[in-house]
């Protein structure tokens, strides 16, 4: 079973994967040294509280099953914030942010505390009966209106955050932050995830849109795999990734066409870009270098990122129609270019993101802050213990 060898820290033949880099010269880890570890020293003192401390708006609901509605409709710009629930989904980014930053800190330090505080909010969303959240997405993405999800289930994009927790887990493996035990618990709940989302109906009806839910469920599906070792997963996202992801998704200019015709093209173009560079970062091999892959007439993520430097520098660059809220609130420190500048060699990549300030989660509008889907860009670009 693929979550007891993780648990075991034993290897599986053929599942080794590395990090790769043309640009290996960059240090994440001391650029972030300093904003990581004051943060992690907040996050020790965060209270550890799950899903189930929000009662969700559901008639007979089971408290522990994950649920959120759209903040807006994908086909109207009427603004749903005052009425669509997102506690849920805000618990679950704070969960992942600060699961990521301890786990980011343990890294640089290796001091146990922030292993253990780690482990403590792993055990509460993973293993304790009572708080656990259900392993599932079903009742994810609903339209506050008609209860009913908008256009394909958009529901596990909510769902994205789980993936850098999974890629935390594997630096928290053999540490102080779960028992053998409980760590099985936790990578068996992982595993049940990624079954439902390869057979449930709202999860595959996502994975083969032509829009960013298929990015969260590539994004997610590949952080899960990794993280299991399900080396047929990780194939199966590398090949998803090639086709039909890049076909569907990626003009020859580099555009995202189904992003910018949504009711915010900024938005929803930078959240595609993050959910596809972290995918990418994952699955990339020294034997299969995905950042260079390119079908024939030219779409591949190097004319992604070619695009959106310069709208990264200044949103004024942004060539198509401006977000009707939170244009001013973008487009803010996105890991997809950090990601890009070091697998292309374009340190003035690297240094745009650098320069640029890291987001304040606390007072960010939710729908923004929802649109950055990795939190600790070192644990994406570090080699995790037994290869992970």
């Amino acid at each position: 079973m693929a979550s007891a060898s993780l648990a075991s820290g034993l290897l599986l033949p053929g599942v080794l994967r590395s990090q790769t880099s043309l640009s290996s010269r960059v240090d994440v880890g001391a650029m972030e040294r300093d904003r990581i570890l004051v943060e992690a020293r907040e996050a020790l003192q965060r209270p550890v509280n799950t899903i189930t401390s929000y009662a969700a708006p559901r008639k007979d609901a089971d408290p522990r099953d994950f649920y959120s509605e759209l903040t807006f409709a994908q086909s109207d710009l009427i603004p749903r914030t005052a009425r669509a629930y997102r506690d849920h989904a805000t618990a679950l980014r704070g969960f992942s942010n600060t699961v990521a930053t301890l786990t980011a800190a343990y890294v640089l330090t290796h001091d146990d505390a922030y292993a253990l505080r780690a482990g403590r909010h792993l055990y509460a969303w993973f293993v304790a009966p009572a708080t656990r959240m259900n392993p599932q997405l079903t009742f994810a993405g609903f339209d506050p209106k008609g209860k009913a999800t908008v256009g394909p289930p958009a529901g596990v994009v909510d769902g994205a955050p789980l993936g850098e927790v999974a890629r935390a887990m594997s630096f928290l493996t053999d540490t102080a932050a779960l028992s053998p035990p409980d760590a099985e618990t936790a990578h068996q709940w992982f595993a049940t995830l990624l079954a439902w989302m390869n057979n449930a109906r709202e999860p595959v009806i996502a994975r083969e849109a032509k829009d960013h839910t298929a990015s969260a469920w590539l994004l997610l599906a590949s952080a899960i795999s990794r993280s299991l070792r399900d080396s047929a997963v990780l194939d199966a996202c590398t090949h998803r990734f090639r086709k039909p992801t890049l076909r569907n998704q990626i003009s020859a200019e580099g555009v995202f066409p189904h992003e910018i015709t949504t009711a915010f093209p900024l938005r929803s173009t930078l959240l595609n870009f993050d959910l596809l560079a972290a995918a990418c970062q994952l699955l990339s091999t020294s034997f299969d270098p995905l950042w260079q892959y390119e079908l024939e007439d030219g779409p591949g993520m190097r004319s992604v990122a070619a695009l959106l430097f310069p709208i990264l520098q200044d949103r004024a660059k942004w060539p198509y129609v401006a977000d009707p809220m939170y244009f001013h609130d973008l487009p803010g420190k996105r890991a997809g270019l950090l990601f890009a500048g070091r697998a292309f060699d374009r340190p003035e990549y690297v240094e745009t993101w650098r320069s640029t300030p890291a987001p304040n989660m606390d007072v960010l509008p939710e729908p923004v802050a929802s649109s950055f889907v990795v939190h600790e860009p070192l644990l994406w670009t570090t080699r995790a213990a037994h290869g992970l």
